[in-house]
């Protein structure tokens, strides 16, 4: 498993964490090839996490691509919503949350991401790197959106908003890490 893959599945951990405990471990991961703030009070970054991208009052900051794709930010399971899931079906995937979460909340996209990397790596054919790069193409889409409405909101926890740049700095494929490998990743 690539560095790469290893960090968009950190990702997909942290923004699919349901307790601090949860984030913590993403976290300590993603820490480990980008420098970090550091966390004193889990509780706090949790109720900022909370109060972003799940509520219970609206989300200052929804994690559903449609929100940001489809000009109907008040609605959730638009078409880009439906799109999404017939990729996953494409590749045999399907959302361990069906009719629960949509399809195009950032954790199911990156976990998607990370399986379609997973498997292209022993595996690269034609037709999963078209599925590859339309789903990179669609997160490079709405994660610049997404990661700007974060980080213009006051009082995000810098561990969120840590995570928020690693996210978009991923997606973008522009990331530098700073383990051991020293590794600079470029567009694949």
């Amino acid at each position: 498993m690539t560095t790469r893959i290893k960090i968009v599945q950190q990702l997909s951990s942290f923004f699919f964490a349901s307790n601090a405990t949860e984030m913590m471990t993403s976290y300590g991961e993603l820490a480990y090839f980008f420098p970090a703030p550091i966390v004193d009070d889990w509780s706090a970054l949790e109720f900022s996490f909370n109060r972003l991208f799940v509520g219970p009052l609206a989300l200052l900051a929804p994690p559903y691509a449609s929100i940001y794709l489809d000009g109907d930010n008040t609605r959730l399971m638009n078409d880009t919503t439906l799109q999404i899931r017939q990729l996953y079906e494409l590749v045999g995937l399907i959302s361990p949350w069906l009719n629960k979460i949509p399809d195009d909340h950032i954790a199911l996209e990156l976990d998607a991401l990370w399986q379609i990397e997973t498997a292209l790596e022993q595996t690269d054919t034609p037709q999963l790197r078209d599925v590859h790069e339309y789903l990179l193409s669609h997160l490079q889409q709405w994660v610049p959106l997404f990661s700007e409405r974060v980080l213009s909101i006051e009082d995000v926890h810098p561990a969120v908003r840590h995570v928020t740049k690693t996210l978009h700095s991923v997606i973008s494929n522009s990331f530098v890490t700073t383990t051991q490998e020293s590794a600079v990743y470029e567009k694949s």
